[in-house]
């Protein structure tokens, strides 16, 4: 029995390994040009990335698929061993689960549509092939094979732990399982003959809802992420796929709904989130978010015109804190300075801890002057903080505005160089290096 051979100018070498995303292909065809240019076409389809294995006989596709990993076969009708409607009638009492998509040379559709009714997904006629028309029915097959493979699934799978929702055409829930209990609180009586809408949380507007369901009668299928109602009225997202059921006509005879909470997925990402870009001591953004933002704020300057002012802010003596009261003195006053920030500033300015005692503000729209006021605001406030045991402390604070013509770096380094002025001034002082400018916050 001869074995399959691969062939792919999409898949040049044979040791590289296989692509988890790529379509894995079995090419049906014992002519050697025909099965290059078929391999050449796949290679020109648009969004389409193929591993191609080659067949040149009916006995050794049945092998192939078998044994192998296969997401859909391209059957040729005319074959050494097998011609014509009894080569698909062949593979596919063989081979159940794959999509078949028919290459005949014949001129007129009868035998493609006659294969299609024996089961196969679709037909092409070789005469009429190109790279498009290619691309596009070989992923339409798998995405039908899969919505099927699902529907299979389903069936072996209803006491899963994920929840399942099963309508009629209309949309009536006829059935659902026990995890779809657990999830929403529903009873199974409180919603057979209703429609799913009893869960809609009201987060989602007309045009969600549209486009699933325009999804559902284009491909058969739809997933992706739904907030819904529990029966307690809580909110809940989660994920959900989506499976049209068709009769033997074509018709929808019913959906069925697959999905899971994904609460504590949400919380989890949310928690690494807040990680990546917050400093954990005092929830304020952390050095890394602070240089993002203020990449942001310097090209919004230089393409758009308008004003960002910087404020570094120090806490004089800050380590005879830490040395005379312990760290966990120190770890509350920077706490309680990062809260008097939150408290003083409006909703449009940034605020995070750069390093250490040093705590940097971004002020869109505000000129230096404006920025040395409010600076000047903060210095007074954090003077009238009682911190037990420390007592009052005092912070110094450079200032100069973001401007467009030199870099950020250089822009950090004059507020620096201000914020050392001011401690060499006696601390608890503001310096502006800035040119004065008019206006205020």
């Amino acid at each position: 029995m001869a074995e399959p051979s691969r062939t792919s100018p999409c898949h040049p070498t044979t040791t590289e390994a296989a692509d988890p995303a790529a379509l894995r292909l079995l090419l049906v065809e014992d002519n050697p040009a025909d099965a290059e240019l078929v391999a050449e076409y796949l290679d020109l389809a648009e969004a389409l990335e193929v591993e191609i294995e080659r067949a040149a006989r009916l006995e050794a596709a049945i092998e192939a698929t078998r044994h192998g990993l296969v997401d859909a076969v391209l059957l040729d009708l005319g074959l050494p061993d097998s011609t014509g409607l009894a080569t698909v009638e062949r593979f596919l009492a063989e081979v159940e689960e794959v999509p078949v998509i028919v290459l005949t040379g014949e001129e007129d559709v009868d035998t493609g549509v006659a294969a299609i009714q024996l089961g196969a997904q679709d037909y092409l006629l070789k005469n009429q092939l190109e790279p498009a028309l290619l691309g596009r029915v070989v992923r339409y097959a798998r995405e039908r094979s899969r919505a099927q493979e699902e529907k299979r699934l389903l069936a072996a799978a209803f006491e899963s732990a994920h929840a399942i929702i099963i309508t009629d055409a209309e949309g009536l829930i006829q059935r659902v399982n026990p995890a779809f209990e657990a999830v929403t609180g529903y009873p199974a009586g409180e919603v057979i003959g209703c429609t799913p809408a009893v869960l809609q949380s009201g987060c989602h507007d007309t045009a969600f809802y549209a486009g699933m369901w325009s999804a559902l009668h284009e491909q058969g299928w739809w997933s992706g992420e739904v907030w819904n109602r529990r029966r307690d009225g809580s909110l809940y997202p989660q994920w959900e796929s989506i499976t049209a059921l068709h009769d033997r006509r074509g018709k929808v005879t019913h959906y069925v709904a697959v999905f899971h909470d994904i609460s504590e997925q949400k919380r989890l990402e949310e928690a690494l989130s807040e990680q990546a870009t917050h400093d954990r001591l005092t929830g304020l953004f952390n050095r890394a978010r602070l240089e993002e933002l203020l990449e942001y704020e310097h090209e919004r300057i230089r393409r758009s015109g308008g004003s960002c002012a910087l404020v570094l802010l120090d806490i004089d003596h800050f380590k005879v804190v830490n040395d005379t009261h312990g760290h966990p003195a120190g770890d509350a006053v920077l706490r309680a300075l990062a809260e008097c920030l939150e408290q003083q500033l409006r909703r449009v300015d940034q605020a995070g801890r750069w390093g250490g005692e040093e705590f940097l503000l971004l002020l869109p729209d505000t000129d230096p002057a404006g920025a040395a006021t409010l600076a000047d605001r903060l210095r007074n406030a954090v003077r009238g903080l009682e911190l037990p045991p420390v007592g009052q402390i005092t912070i110094s604070a450079g200032v100069a505005h973001l401007a467009p013509e030199e870099s950020v770096a250089a822009t950090l380094q004059r507020l620096d160089d201000a914020l050392y002025a001011a401690k060499a001034a006696g601390r608890d002082r503001v310096s502006d290096t800035s040119p004065a400018s008019e206006g205020s916050r």
